[in-house]
């Protein structure tokens, strides 16, 4: 296939990547302050961009590939294998996760080890151990997105992907470098209004070139149906595994994905907020925003149905090209590839932004305490570096998506699943179980992954249940947390779930025990938000495809629960800002008043 790019497309692709440096190298004398500038924006960004921010780092070129390729074979049944990566993660996050990482303080995700295990040793060994895994998975992840856009721009560009990626990485990586946080986010900013722009446009355009009977005569009425089954209807040697039982690994790996309070470059986000409420908003609008997604994702794959047809390659790589060489008119095709570059460069630059705050405030700064704020935002700098080039190098030596992608959830996925969900709700897990189950269960995923054939529904139950055993061994058998870190732990957080002890703990020092009566909705906001993305998605996928029927009917649902959350999660949030608010002027009122007395 020759696709080649016009002078038009190129000079669109050009005033785009100008603006995204801009923003980046504007921001650097705001980056480079403190630490907490560099890593967490100061704590000044507003939530709305921080959410728009933070839902275009979810939005890769090569995942979106990956989806397409999922739909193409599985038609809407797709939605159960996206379940595995959280795609419905905004429900909890703007129901509780957003302002329990607000309310910690940490800096990192891995600095709330210390929070939730003390800063004694078991503390630190936790803290260790998460960042040896989630550095490890966030530089595999980098060489995951240099594979998926080296072979897609191969197709457009007059280079291979050895030229691709590294230019791509260099450039990208300059803009993180030079703008800490601040300029990730603001250039994520502006990647998120080009990219959906992009989104917008694949999904009318894929909307009017539909014909809804003959698109459904080709595909079958069986194509648009959501119901699990245990055997596909027409079997594809891609799942050649029950389908059922695939199901089932997803949903649970998905589960616990969004249950895990601590994990991903969303705590970064949250605790770069202004305010608990706005850290909930940044979660509301992180998942209404990546919503275009899935515009950009039917969209590829109803168009490569219909062009390609049944008989083509069920390749993502082949879908993608044909469509923007079909549909793209001159200078569209380069807003729309411009749009795919800066899905790229979003998740690029969170996540070697947030894989380089893991080095240096987990590793580094606990080792070199003597260190200045400057110094260490220069070890940054360096950090960065040796990060965007380990990225290079994978993708160098990676022919397949799937041979990072599928080891990243399953296997590394496996590491910490236990404890780190548990962490966050029960007070026996300790610092040590999180060290022992690391331990036992990535040495189990090497000789899996190193020597034998095992496939993710063979080798994923059994990591899942060497991690569970060590998990339940180590609460029982090492000590647990101290008392005092346990008691400021949940004094800070009041997290729900099993905390018996620590509400005991805060009782006899003559402390109230219980939750914020804030916090009182947060259980039923969490299933409702999490029904209301889920149904939204489809929605917006039904749309697309005419689906009209199915449609209807979740656009009520959607109205339904939008009041919902409107009536136990937005009034109850704004009521409570303004009270807590008053508070703070009645205190500083009362300090100058004392000031001048």
């Amino acid at each position: 296939m020759d696709v080649r790019l016009g002078s038009v497309d190129l000079f669109v692709i050009g005033v785009y990547l100008a603006v995204v440096f801009t923003a980046g190298v504007y921001m650097e004398r705001r980056a480079g302050r403190t630490l907490s500038t560099y890593f967490a924006g100061d704590r000044r960004l507003p939530w709305w961009v921080l959410g728009m921010s933070g839902s275009s780092t979810y939005f890769d070129i090569t995942g979106t590939m990956w989806m397409v390729s999922v739909f193409y074979v599985l038609g809407m049944r797709g939605m159960w294998q996206h379940i595995f990566w959280a795609f419905p993660f905004a429900g909890i996050m703007m129901a509780y996760k957003a302002k329990w990482a607000w309310r910690s303080g940490s800096l990192t995700a891995m600095e709330w080890m210390v929070l939730r295990y003390g800063k004694g040793a078991a503390g630190q060994a936790a803290r260790l151990m998460n960042v040896l895994v989630f550095v490890t998975v966030l530089v595999l992840m980098l060489g995951y997105a240099g594979v998926g856009i080296g072979k897609f721009f191969a197709v457009f560009l007059p280079w291979d992907r050895t030229v691709i990626v590294p230019f791509v990485f260099a450039f990208t990586g300059l803009y993180v470098l030079v703008g800490g946080f601040i300029g990730v986010v603001y250039s994520d900013f502006v990647q998120t209004v080009v990219l959906s722009l992009a989104a917008v446009y694949i999904g009318v355009a894929a909307f009017l070139r539909i014909d809804p009977e003959a698109f459904r005569a080709a595909v079958g009425p069986d194509w648009f149906s959501l119901a699990p089954v245990m055997r596909l209807p027409a079997p594809s040697p891609e799942y050649p595994d029950l389908f059922g039982l695939l199901i089932c690994m997803w949903v649970f790996k998905g589960a616990v994905s969004l249950l895990t309070v601590a994990n991903g470059p969303e705590f970064q986000r949250f605790r770069a907020a202004r305010t608990e409420a706005e850290a909930s908003k940044i979660g509301f609008a992180w998942g209404l925003v990546i919503s275009v997604r899935w515009c950009i994702v039917i969209g590829m794959t109803a168009v490569g149905l219909s062009v390609l047809g049944g008989a083509a390659a069920v390749d993502s790589e082949a879908v993608l090209p044909m469509m923007i060489q079909e549909m793209m008119p001159v200078g569209v095709k380069g807003l729309v590839l411009a749009g795919l570059l800066a899905a790229f460069m979003s998740t690029f630059d969170s996540t070697v932004n947030v894989a380089a705050s893991f080095v240096v405030n987990d590793l580094v700064k606990p080792l070199w305490t003597s260190a200045t704020d400057r110094g260490l935002v220069r070890v940054s700098y360096a950090v960065t570096v040796v990060i965007i080039v380990l990225g290079i190098l994978i993708s160098m030596h990676t022919e397949r998506i799937s041979a990072i992608w599928n080891p990243i959830n399953f296997a590394l996925g496996a590491a910490l699943i236990v404890p780190n969900l548990l962490g966050g709700y029960w007070w026996r897990v300790n610092g040590w179980t999180v060290l022992l189950c690391g331990a036992c269960t990535i040495p189990a995923a090497f000789y899996i992954k190193t020597f034998t054939e095992l496939r993710e529904l063979q080798y994923f139950p059994i990591l899942t249940g060497i991690n569970l055993a060590a998990c339940l061994l180590g609460a029982y058998v090492f000590p647990p947390t101290p008392d005092a870190a346990l008691k400021a732990y949940y004094g800070r957080v009041r997290p729900f779930g099993a905390w018996r002890r620590a509400r005991r703990l805060l009782r006899e020092a003559g402390e109230d025990a219980g939750r914020f009566a804030r916090d009182r909705y947060d259980v039923p906001v969490a299933a409702i938000g999490t029904a209301f993305f889920i149904m939204l998605y489809i929605f917006i996928m039904d749309v697309v495809l005419h689906n009209w029927a199915r449609a209807g009917v979740l656009a009520a649902l959607l109205a339904v629960c939008g009041v919902a959350l409107y009536a136990l999660w937005w009034r109850p949030m704004a009521q409570s800002e303004r009270v807590m608010r008053g508070a703070e002027f009645d205190a500083a009122a009362e300090g100058r008043e004392e000031g001048a007395g």
